[in-house]
């Protein structure tokens, strides 16, 4: 078990409470100036946290490694050598990384293939902007245990899904092993520059809106890539990527949130130009993780270029095209990026 009190000592978190096995923390990531989020779980027995506000999660490493602005490898390091482990403790655990990404894309495929669209989540996209023949992408976890069961079971014996987030073997109360998953929610796969789905995110009717379709101890899948010509689009948000795609016409990089654009592929990015529609609010944590992506872009040799809009049109750029479409104009990426050809 990760000696917590003396981590978080060291990344400087503010303790809140204890919650049973799980201590939370005020979150630094989305806590600003005018409030304070306490919303941040970390659960050291299972070595991961959750932030209730931001939807950031992942493991301890994680944490680390996003909090000092290090790689995993650094960070899991740097936690080794801060607290030392006695012979009888064990050290903390990499999290576990399915690298087969064609496995990861044969299982989620043939799990989305079993899978149908609920008329709630049906309704919500459509009210979204999305056209019928878009929703082909999207499907909704299956409530009913046992319909679970046995697309588990089925996907157990045709790929094993020991490694595979978002599954996980359970035990009955007759002692009988069987596989299982969410129960509720509807899913938005995440696909690379290759077409692979690497990860599905879960649009939850609740908060948290948005979680990952994954396991303790696994790692969240990262950016979602849609391609095509001309200048390529960072959009912050898995589902609002797949709006502003279908409006825009233009290749698109969805990130999870706004500290999250290290998983951006830069080799998508092959004119040096890459547009940043992070969502127009007064928010302090967005705008110093936008101008954090906008340094590192142009360190990296890149002209990173910001898009924006009147923010009665919308938070999200998602928002500003449906509010367009309604109004009877057609939205363009000319009329985010004013002088600039797109």
């Amino acid at each position: 078990m990760f000696d917590l009190e003396k981590y978080a000592q060291c990344l400087r978190l503010q303790t809140v409470r204890a919650v049973g096995q799980e201590t939370i923390y005020i979150c630094p990531f989305c806590t600003t100036d005018r409030k304070a989020y306490p919303k941040l779980y970390i659960n050291p027995k299972k070595g991961v946290f959750f932030c209730h506000h931001c939807h950031l999660e992942g493991s301890i490493t994680d944490l680390w490694a996003m909090r000092c602005g290090v790689d995993t490898k650094t960070a899991y390091k740097q936690m080794c050598d801060l607290v030392p482990y006695t012979k009888l403790d064990r050290r903390p655990e990499e999290p576990v990384i399915v690298r087969d990404t064609e496995k990861l894309h044969a299982v989620y495929t043939d799990f989305l293939r079993h899978l149908t669209l609920n008329p709630e989540h049906r309704e919500d996209l459509l009210r979204r902007g999305l056209p019928e023949y878009e929703l082909r992408h999207f499907k909704s976890l299956p409530n009913e245990a046992k319909t679970r069961w046995n697309i588990c079971k089925m996907l157990n014996k045709r790929y094993g899904l020991a490694d595979v987030p978002g599954f996980q073997e359970k035990t009955s109360r007759k002692g009988n092993k069987y596989w299982d998953c969410i129960s509720s929610g509807m899913l938005i796969p995440v696909i690379n520059i290759k077409g692979k789905i690497t990860g599905l995110q879960i649009r939850n009717q609740t908060e948290p809106k948005y979680t990952w379709f994954s396991t303790a101890g696994q790692l969240k899948a990262s950016a979602l890539v849609i391609p095509g010509k001309g200048v390529p689009w960072v959009i912050e948000g898995i589902l609002k990527t797949y709006v502003t795609r279908h409006f825009l016409k233009v290749p698109c990089i969805g990130i999870p949130g706004t500290n999250t654009w290290g998983t951006i592929p830069l080799d998508v990015v092959t004119g040096g130009r890459i547009v940043i529609a992070y969502d127009m609010e007064d928010n302090p944590h967005t705008r110093e993780a936008r101008d954090k992506l906008v340094a590192y872009l142009a360190n990296k040799g890149y002209e990173p270029i910001i898009a924006g809009w009147n923010r009665n049109l919308g938070k999200g750029i998602d928002d500003a095209c449906l509010s367009l479409f309604k109004s009877g104009i057609t939205p363009t990426p000319e009329f985010f990026l004013p002088g600039i050809a797109a």
